[in-house]
């Protein structure tokens, strides 16, 4: 028997979609972002959507009669429907636009102009969802359980879209999430006149198509990437990354990290190049199983390791296009097995590359893994004679890239633990990064970072343990290799290093038999030595897991008074420098949205009446924020990625504060609230928080060899509760306020939503 839904089913549906797709909307800008900018803009997408949410809250604080009860239906659908045409036309716009913040007019008014663009979708989103959460007052918990399971569905299914179609299809997905959205609102006035109208078919048709028409045949791309103009003969997209390839090209001198000047070109060199964000390059060599293709393999300082460990087992952390793959091949390493994170790297390497770089995956010896190196090393209990990474790094944003600074969980002392544990006796690590010859602030880091590691598995002295070279190639960024091994280097490995060195011309930096360099000595002799790192030039102190933050090196005075003369550490301050910069738009827009009501309302409210309000709803906007940023970030290691710890995070903690909201609904019908009773609520969320808190840091560590799903049903099952608990202070609270003064709850929605802004910047 068929049940006819009531006018509140389908506001709880109308809800529900606009929600999802508003954090699709969201999440897939920080995406675009990474693509178009650099990975730290992911916190300008995040901060221009809680602006929109905050601005959408106070026009219907400041304008009641334009949402006056008669006209609330209407309003709802009008709002949700300019929202679905307002995402795709701020996509288009952004498009066309070469957008880079910079200090001229040009630079601003393009920042204003995108600023703008992008936030107007989501100040219509926030009229809407602001609506359904202050003006139904007596389902309050319902309506804030379908915002929140929305936007929980919205945060799940980004991942499984992005990895079936590109980006800008995904956010055109998102507005025919939201045109039903508005199609349901309309239904819940029974309104036949906007149901019918043609337009509105029209518009429906064309929100429909636009997706499916973009995903096959590419109509709109991020075509300016990095302010140059980018059109890549293949691209593919999934949740955390834009993989482009670009056109074979032959070179005579081949891309490289650290190329010996002793290099003479003998025949061209066929390449193509691949970027992940347009920003992180890699090189798919030519390769048709003839050796002498690839010989110019073997003058790179990253090779270095294969000279001193030959017929080996290999573990090559990050394959990329496969250079180190084919040079391990070229060395005759017995068993090479190399490791990928982003798996459509994999696919075209299995695929649409596989004939121009020789399938890898098929010779001898060779198994590609898709899976993140530290994470494959935790669950194997197998040995190796060489672990290598060579130049592992991205500057590109995760999912997660709205909340964190490039952290990279494979340089922390705990990583560097596992990899010297899963050595054989006498096998070497492989690390090469960039050399910038005024002051090698990263290998320095790295010395650091491996004197303590070795420490940790009780080898007292490990200067013995450690070699660093460089190669001195005219004209190019020089790179650097650091190699430790769990045994001393002997004789004949030091005598074999003074030969290659001095055939390739690669400088020796640090050796345990000569004073090379006493800078790299010292940092090796004072690897733990906090009061040394404290007064060192920028912090090269080893990084650990609590603080994966191994390319971040300034501290806070040298961002505030621009104390870094060092080329290797500007690209940072730009980053931290627009955490600071958002951080002050976010306090001024905390700080306006309290005090514009009381200065320019009619009714001159009270602020001795309205502060408690104020100091709620700010506070549980933070409060909430810290909670889920500090998850992401914890999470990251143990479930081995960015984008499946901010996917269960954020799903897990908006469905089950869905699932709270909606008992919370139970006290709100007795109608016996009062802050008192918040109050007993939030203190065993405070008891649930600290044994979570606990449990993660006691326990976490010893399941990291679990299967992936085993993993996330232990986050699941810790977060549940914790979730579950945190879904009930703002319903409780709204329901309170609508008793005191209905007409202030948009304004407390707003704030919320501010404080909510300056939680996720100050939680980094």
């Amino acid at each position: 028997m068929f049940i006819k839904p009531t006018k509140n089913t389908y506001l709880y549906a109308g809800l529900f979609l606009i929600s999802i797709a508003t954090l699709m909307y969201e999440v897939l800008l920080t995406r675009i972002f990474s693509v178009a900018t650099w990975y730290y803009f992911a916190f300008f997408a995040i901060s221009l959507a809680m602006f929109g949410f905050t601005v959408g809250g106070l026009c219907v604080y400041f304008y009641p009669n334009w949402f006056s009860e008669k006209k609330l239906y209407y309003r709802l659908f009008l709002f949700s429907f300019i929202f679905a045409i307002s995402i795709d036309l701020a996509l288009l716009v952004f498009l066309c636009i070469p957008f880079y913040p910079r200090p001229t007019g040009v630079g601003v008014f393009s920042t204003l102009l995108v600023s703008i663009v992008i936030a107007i979708p989501f100040i219509l989103s926030g009229i809407a969802i602001c609506l359904c959460l202050t003006r139904f007052a007596e389902n309050i918990g319902k309506f804030y359980a379908a915002n929140l399971s929305g936007a929980a569905i919205g945060a799940f299914l980004v991942v499984p879209i992005l990895n079936v179609i590109d980006a800008p299809s995904a956010v055109f997905l998102a507005a025919l999430f939201a045109l039903l959205g508005s199609i349901f609102f309309a239904y819940a006035q029974n309104n036949k006149v906007m149901l019918s109208r043609r337009w509105l078919l029209i518009t429906c048709a064309l929100v429909v198509i636009l997706p499916a028409l973009n995903a096959n045949f590419k109509t709109f791309r991020v075509e300016w990437v990095k302010l140059s103009h980018n059109r890549p003969v293949k691209e593919i997209w999934n949740a955390f990354s834009r993989v482009a390839i670009y056109p074979p090209h032959y070179v005579s001198y081949p891309y490289s990290w650290g190329l010996s000047s002793e290099y003479k070109p003998k025949e061209p060199i066929a390449e193509m190049m691949m970027d992940i964000d347009g920003v992180s390059e890699t090189v798919l060599t030519f390769f048709n199983g003839n050796k002498k293709t690839i010989e110019h393999l073997q003058y790179d300082v990253s090779a270095l390791a294969h000279y001193l460990r030959g017929k080996g087992k290999i573990f090559i952390i990050g394959a990329g296009g496969g250079r180190d793959i084919l040079t391990a091949h070229l060395f005759e390493q017995n068993k090479i097995i190399a490791v990928e994170l982003n798996d459509k790297i994999v696919e075209l390497l299995t695929g649409a590359c596989a004939n121009f770089t020789g399938r890898l995956d098929r010779l001898p010896g060779v198994k590609l893994l898709v899976g993140e190196g530290r994470n494959v090393l935790e669950r194997s209990s197998e040995k190796f004679d060489i672990i290598q990474a060579s130049c592992i790094a991205t500057w590109s944003a995760t999912t997660a890239g709205a909340y964190t600074l490039a952290e990279n969980t494979l340089y922390t002392r705990e990583s560097w633990k596992l990899f010297l544990e899963h050595l054989e006796p006498g096998g070497i690590i492989s690390f090469t990064r960039w050399f910038s010859p005024d002051f090698p602030a990263q290998l320095l880091r790295l010395t650091s970072l491996a004197a303590s590691s070795l420490r940790d598995c009780g080898i007292e002295d490990p200067a013995g343990h450690i070699i660093v070279v460089r190669n001195q190639l005219a004209g190019a960024t020089p790179a650097g290799t650091i190699l430790l091994s769990n045994e001393p280097f002997s004789k004949s490995d030091l005598d074999v290093l003074e030969k290659i060195c001095k055939r390739f011309n690669f400088k020796i930096i640090y050796s345990p038999d000569k004073t090379y360099s006493q800078i790299f000595s010292e940092v090796i002799q004072k690897s733990n030595n906090s009061e040394f790192h404290q007064g060192y030039l920028v912090d090269i102190s080893p990084p650990t897991d609590e603080r994966p933050f191994f390319f971040h090196m300034l501290r806070l005075k040298d961002v505030l008074f621009k104390n870094v003369k060092l080329e290797e550490q500007r690209f940072n301050l730009q980053s931290i420098a627009m955490l600071f910069v958002l951080l002050l738009v976010a306090i001024i827009m905390t700080v306006g949205c309290i005090l514009l009501p009381l200065l320019f309302n009619k009714d001159k409210i009270s602020l001795k009446k309205i502060w408690p309000g104020i100091t709620f709803f700010g506070f549980i906007g933070i409060g909430y924020m810290l909670v889920e940023v500090a998850q992401i970030q914890r999470l990251v290691i143990f479930l081995g990625h960015p984008i499946y710890s901010t996917t269960v995070v954020i799903f897990v903690l908006l469905f089950t504060s869905g699932l709270g909201a909606l008992a919370s609904n139970r006290i709100t019908s007795q109608g016996k609230i009062s802050f008192s009773r918040i109050a007993s609520i939030m203190i065993p969320l405070f008891v649930l928080l600290a044994i979570a808190n606990w449990a993660q840091l006691r326990y976490l560590p010893l399941l990291g060899a679990k299967h992936i799903a085993a993993k996330i049903f232990i986050v699941i099952c810790t977060l549940m509760p914790v979730g579950f608990l945190m879904g009930f202070p703002f319903p409780l609270g709204m329901s309170i306020a609508n008793k005191k003064d209905a007409s202030a709850t948009p304004w407390l929605w707003g704030i919320n939503g501010a404080a909510s802004v300056l939680a996720s910047v100050l939680a980094v």
